[in-house]
């Protein structure tokens, strides 16, 4: 008998967490990624759940109970030397889906997560970057606040074309994340080039 079965018999039958099913701290607003790049200049928390461990912050979002938390640490302890970390591990065993460990990420590491298809962008920040290039690349201009510009990719943690739209743009770059689909849906269907004072959805 496997670990799967041994510790969590029904688990296969159960669907994986998705991301609807938990209430995240996104951005939708311009006040908020305001308000996020003030904490960002000032060194404070985006997160109140920021640099914890991913099982605590599941745990305290209500999408693992400690039971099963506890369950899935000590299989990761007792097999440190070959296992997949913690979050990876919840996604291997149908518990999580992929995207919810992604946004558990941004939480412990304080990436903003940004609602593209939300949030109003001004148009001489969607002017910043051509359209082509946005979808060459997969990135939305979301904001800019204290010289910096808020970038919408879909995975902060390894996107590394922060120098080339920083001479683009000559602005910083601060990436933050919104999902995959929600980046092509808003440049294929919501991206405007027509010179209006805000893009709304």
């Amino acid at each position: 008998m496997s670990y799967d079965e041994e510790q969590h018999p029904k688990q296969k039958d159960a669907p994986a967490i998705g991301v609807g099913q938990i209430t995240w701290p996104v951005i939708r607003t311009q006040k908020e990624l305001s308000q996020t790049a003030e904490a960002h200049r000032s060194g404070g928390r985006v997160y109140a759940l920021q640099g914890q461990k991913i099982g605590a912050i599941l745990n305290s979002l209500g999408v693992i109970d400690g039971k099963t938390l506890l369950a899935v640490e000590q299989h990761h302890f007792a097999k440190k030397t070959n296992s997949k970390p913690i979050g990876q591990l919840l996604v291997h065993m149908g518990i999580i889906e992929a995207e919810v460990l992604t946004r558990t990420l941004c939480i412990q590491s304080g990436v903003p997560m940004v609602d593209v298809l939300f949030i109003n962008i001004p148009y001489d920040v969607l002017d910043l970057i051509p359209k082509q290039t946005a979808l060459e690349y997969k990135v939305i201009p979301v904001g800019v606040y204290n010289k910096t510009l808020y970038l919408a990719v879909a995975d902060p943690a390894t996107f590394s074309e922060q120098h080339h739209f920083a001479f683009l743009t000559k602005l910083n770059i601060k990436p933050v994340f919104s999902p995959l689909y929600e980046i092509e849906t808003f440049i294929n269907s919501k991206w405007t080039e027509t010179n209006s004072e805000f893009w709304t959805g």
